[in-house]
């Protein structure tokens, strides 16, 4: 076990660079943790000698010691609770007194109110007397805030979490996916609202930011496939430019021209074809250019500012279409139970 993995002790717990008033402070907690510990343990275990079987059980295995009890402590038990009573009371007015004189609530009566389970663990009804173990929780984190100990590393307290995380995550995911379903009955029911502030809220206040992915994205993919199928678009453009010559009466005639008709309309025809061969390579390498971004810009604007206006039915269905889905695969996602790893 590691120096960082070793269970802190008394000695740790009370170092030098605490002040005194805080190891005195410790030190109450901790007699207020055991002092707590072992009247839940007595309330338990007379819980139990109050049951014939148990009671009968014990007789047969130890009856000295269980009449003992049965005379001392069964009998007397209300009074021996006092006992603890008494100290726990006198805990909850120390530390009522010390909120007050450090300022801790904003009223000095909010203490009690802020600690009602240590002032109702106080009172000595059954009922009440398992609310002492909530004490102990709090004090406990206490102590844990102060660097005192480390409940993470102690193995009830992640086995607690993880049954924490389950009850958490089911109840969270309920919640949540009712919310949603919610939203998406909204929409569906011809509500504009939430279409329009996703349009009007979250797009258009990107819209600079959407207008260089958008761009960037037409560029790269663009780019791509004319690089990756050039010489098929230059065999299609030399097809459509033969047909072209091929259908023009001018160059048909020009071809009779004796000598040089023939060369003259190839001619035309190769230049035809490299020069829209060149337009093409000129157009695809000008996508990184300033002017397409300013096009794509104003594309991009014209369909926010068209979503945005009140007779612009068509855009806020498709928004609305695409927010429903959306939420609906935010609603699959959260339906997944995390929770499964913590068994696998």
């Amino acid at each position: 076990m590691t120096m960082r993995e070793r269970t802190p002790t008394p000695a740790d717990m009370l170092d030098a660079q605490r002040s005194p008033a805080e190891r005195v402070l410790l030190i109450w907690d901790l007699a207020i943790v055991a002092l707590v510990c072992i009247n839940l343990a007595l309330i338990v275990f007379d819980l139990a000698y109050s049951l014939g079987p148990v009671a009968d059980g014990l007789n047969a295995i130890a009856p000295n010691a269980t009449h003992w009890y049965g005379e001392t402590i069964h009998a007397r038990f209300g009074q021996i609770d006092l006992f603890f009573v008494a100290v726990f009371v006198a805990d909850v007015l120390a530390g009522w007194t010390l909120a007050i004189v450090q300022k801790r609530y904003h009223r000095w009566y909010f203490y009690p109110f802020a600690r009602w389970y240590d002032v109702l663990g106080c009172i000595p009804v059954a009922g009440f007397r398992f609310l002492r173990v909530l004490r102990v929780i709090s004090i406990l984190m206490r102590l844990q805030r102060l660097s005192v100990i480390d409940i993470r590393t102690w193995w009830v307290y992640r086995q607690l979490m993880v049954y924490y995380d389950i009850v958490v995550e089911e109840i969270s995911d309920r919640v949540v996916i009712n919310v949603l379903s919610g939203a998406q009955e909204e929409m569906r029911s011809g509500g504009q609202t939430m279409t329009r502030r996703v349009v009007s809220d979250v797009i258009a206040p990107r819209q600079n930011q959407l207008t260089a992915a958008i761009s960037s994205q037409l560029e790269n993919a663009v780019v791509a496939a004319y690089q990756d199928n050039r010489e098929q678009m230059q065999a299609y453009v030399a097809r459509v430019v033969n047909r072209a010559v091929d259908a023009n009466p001018a160059l048909a005639g020009l071809e009779r021209v004796p000598m040089l008709g023939r060369f003259v309309s190839e001619a035309l025809d190769a230049a035809i074809r490299d020069t829209v061969n060149h337009v093409l390579d000129e157009a695809v390498s000008g996508l990184s250019s300033a002017e397409f971004d300013a096009l794509v810009a104003d594309v991009v604007d014209s369909v926010i500012q068209r979503t945005l206006a009140e007779n612009a039915e068509g855009a806020s269905d498709e928004v609305r279409d695409a927010l429903i889905e959306t939420l609906e695969l935010v609603k699959d996602q959260v339906a997944i139970k995390r929770w499964h790893a913590h068994f696998e």
